[in-house]
């Protein structure tokens, strides 16, 4: 009776609520994500069967139908379409120009290399995706099913009638945009091997005569009981092999299920045997899509993510699957790789790297390589000053065996400085600065960066002088600014001063009339103000997409202006037009969250002194920019560039390109951890809402919420009180 009265009295004791525990990050990707969209919205993704940044990234290339549009099919892969048309082995993922679909493998009941008679419809309702497996069931065909190990394949094969075909296509791509220079196959008289050469004529990957080559070697479990090479689309005269613009060959098989191991080479055919021996030796597509979702849980190792809404769980997990897609593993496993000089090289003491988008990814994915995986952007740094050394100059845009000189600027060098300045060595630095500084400061050397003469004469470069003058100085001034950085951390003091004083360019094409950067002629005349049409003087944007690209120089951004307030307010105009803009499948007109230069500018109203203005946008376009459906993209993923700023604006920071700092914004989960060797780093966040009243760093308040890279090494708790 006491103790009830007690109970009564005082009611029940006060129960402390359950801690949240992690949640599985791996459980939670979803790879169809992004792998739809419309127009310029189309996310570029793929379902395809990778490990972390693998060479192998096999999955189905779709179809509507026999339609083959380029733009919606540049990793082989749309969301939308109805037919699957096989099954290849190497892609882009995101970068919205096609590009691989090297070795297309496809079921059939019949024999045929004609693609409109070999591909089938299928459902998504009958697919299965996950970080390193994909499976699919074709109606009334039967079943396939893919693993990805780094540089091989496993493929199970399931028919459902008595007429068992497989198809393998050596002229089949992603898209009907870029084709192959050459090939051949040969089937092997033990009736169980088949080895072949592709040479891809990518979007990307080729130039002149040069394309991407694929060595594959491909290992049966059973034989087959009828075979045939094609050529060009008819039977080959040795029906054992063939050799040309399109190779082929249709196998028939006695038994209702086959499994197949493939191995890939850029090298030659003895790397694709010495690959697949090492990563797939035996028949057995469970332990290899068990490996390689071991590989996926190596790779998001480094962090750990409690609370969040499910969404915002699903959409971290995913965005973190995307940043490691890209760039591409081209060593095979005795250490040889293809350069971009068409040669062989050994890796000595590091693995190489191609496929680097980079005028994308500096701004996001490599500031997030070099936080939560240092030794992988040692790799990546290392890549790069090898293709420099060995192609003459650093690369913008390095695709396969090529430097395919996409987009403007000088993205490399800004990689480059910053794994530098946040404590990255072991790249070959003293190889490769030689190389960067004669670039970016000699303009009479033979590898001078465009338009530096004029640069250096007259402060910018001229409208007429070439296309996209603002767009590749404003890209220079941010090259510039972090090579002067890593220049001063070398003791190069006057290297450095020169290429600070080179960056200072803003003013030139600053009207303070317009309050816009444009275009400016050789005798100082302003060119036509181009703010809302894609201009000539910009690559891929206008005026309002580009006057704040100043990311690593906010003070003089607001000089320009005359002062911060006006700074802020012209800025926080293009995110209100943005917001009233309505739904379309082009461009947009004002901030364009799904094109890279605008990705900065939220954060960079903190620095201009309006922090919850920021933190009102960077949540705005983490609400209406991402989902975890398929069209969850604003855009191409370009790389992981897309993933990687939900990923940082999620934990609470942005990368300042040019420096070695971070943006403090408001976190949407109640703890990220960020553990790797040197780094523990806490991302704690109290109270709701999504503005800030406060970040302290182990306990001391952060003045202008901007951190340094240094600040947050070792072992480090940022808190964040949200409101």
């Amino acid at each position: 009776m006491v103790l009830l009265f007690f109970s009564f009295a005082c009611g029940d004791p006060e129960v402390a609520p359950e801690p949240k525990t992690p949640v599985d990050l791996v459980s939670l990707v979803r790879p169809h994500m992004g792998s739809g969209g419309l127009g310029y919205g189309f996310g570029g993704l793929t379902p395809a069967a990778e490990t972390p940044n693998s060479l192998v990234k096999v999955g189905p290339d779709t179809r509507t139908g026999s339609s083959r549009l380029s733009f919606n099919h540049s990793a082989g892969y749309c969301y939308d379409d109805t037919h699957i048309q096989a099954f290849s082995h190497t892609r882009l993922p995101g970068i919205g120009v096609s590009d691989g679909g090297a070795v297309g493998f496809m079921l059939s009941d019949v024999e045929t290399i004609d693609p409109d008679l070999y591909q089938r419809p299928f459902s998504h309702d009958d697919e299965v995706a996950r970080p390193g497996y994909y499976a699919v069931t074709l109606p009334g065909l039967g079943a396939v099913e893919l693993a990805a190990t780094p540089r091989a394949a496993a493929h199970r094969w399931t028919w459902e009638g008595e007429e068992r075909w497989l198809t393998i296509d050596l002229g089949h791509t992603t898209s009907s945009s870029h084709g192959v220079y050459d090939t051949w196959i040969e089937l092997h008289e033990d009736g169980q091997t088949i080895t072949g050469f592709v040479e891809m004529a990518g979007s990307l990957s080729s130039r002149g005569d040069r394309g991407m080559p694929v060595w594959f070697v491909a290992k049966l479990s059973a034989p087959w009981v009828e075979s045939q090479a094609w050529l060009d689309g008819a039977p080959a005269d040795d029906p054992s092999a063939a050799a040309g613009a399109r190779a082929a060959a249709t196998l028939r098989f006695a038994v209702p299920e086959l499994q197949v191991r493939i191995g890939l080479s850029s090298v030659d055919l003895a790397g694709a045997e010495a690959n697949l021996e090492a990563e797939l030796p035996d028949f057995d597509l469970p332990g290899a899509a068990a490996s390689a979702e071991a590989l996926w849980r190596e790779a998001f190792a480094p962090f750990t993510v409690t609370g969040g809404t499910e969404d915002d769980q699903i959409l971290f997990a995913t965005a973190l699957y995307n940043t490691r897609r890209m760039p591409t593993l081209f060593t095979d496993v005795d250490g040889r790789y293809r350069g971009l000089d068409d040669s062989i090289h050994e890796a000595d003491g590091f693995i190489y790297y191609t496929d680097f988008s980079l005028w994308d990814t500096y701004r996001t994915l490599h500031p997030l390589v070099i936080l939560a995986w240092p030794e992988l952007a040692r790799d990546f740094a290392r890549s790069l000053s090898q293709m420099g050394v060995a192609h003459g100059y650093l690369p913008r845009w390095p695709a396969g065996t090529v430097e395919s000189g996409t987009m403007v600027g000088t993205p490399a060098e800004i990689v480059l400085a910053e794994t530098a300045l946040k404590g990255v060595s072991g790249f070959g630095e003293a190889e490769i600065w030689p190389i960067a500084a004669s670039r970016a400061l000699d303009a009479a050397s033979p590898i001078a960066r465009e338009g530096l003469s004029s640069t250096q004469t007259l402060g910018y470069i001229p409208y007429e002088e070439r296309g996209a003058s603002v767009s590749i100085l404003l890209e220079h001034a941010t090259s510039d600014h972090a090579m002067s950085l890593w220049a001063a951390s070398m003791g190069l003091t006057e290297e450095a001063e020169a290429l600070m004083a080179q960056s200072k360019v803003f003013d030139a094409v600053f009207d303070a009339e317009s309050q816009f950067v444009r275009g400016r002629y050789a005798d100082g005349a302003w060119a036509p103000l181009e703010d809302e049409v894609w201009g000539e003087a910009f690559s891929e944007g206008n005026a309002w997409q580009y006057t704040w690209m100043l990311p690593q120089d906010p003070a003089a951004l607001a000089d320009a202006f005359g002062g911060e307030a006006a700074a802020a307010t012209k800025l926080n105009e293009l995110f209100e037009l943005s917001d009233a803009e309505a739904d379309s499948i082009g461009p947009d007109l004002y901030y364009w969250h799904g094109n890279e230069p605008d990705l900065c500018y939220a954060p960079l109203l903190t620095l201009l002194g309006e922090p919850e203005l920021s933190q009102d946008w960077v949540r705005w376009a983490q609400d209406t920019k991402y989902s975890s459906e398929h069209d969850g993209l604003d855009g191409n993923d370009d790389g992981g560039t897309l993933s990687a700023w939900w990923l940082f604006t999620a934990m609470g920071l942005y990368p300042l390109n040019g420096t070695a700092d971070y943006v403090l914004l408001t976190p949407r989960f109640d703890e990220v951890r960020l553990q790797r060797e040197g780094l523990d780093l806490t991302l704690t966040a109290t109270g709701e809402g999504h503005r800030l009243d406060g970040v302290r760093l182990d306990g001391e308040a952060i003045e202008g919420l901007v951190v340094s890279h240094d600040q947050l090494t070792g072992g480090s708790e940022l808190v964040f009180s949200r409101r």
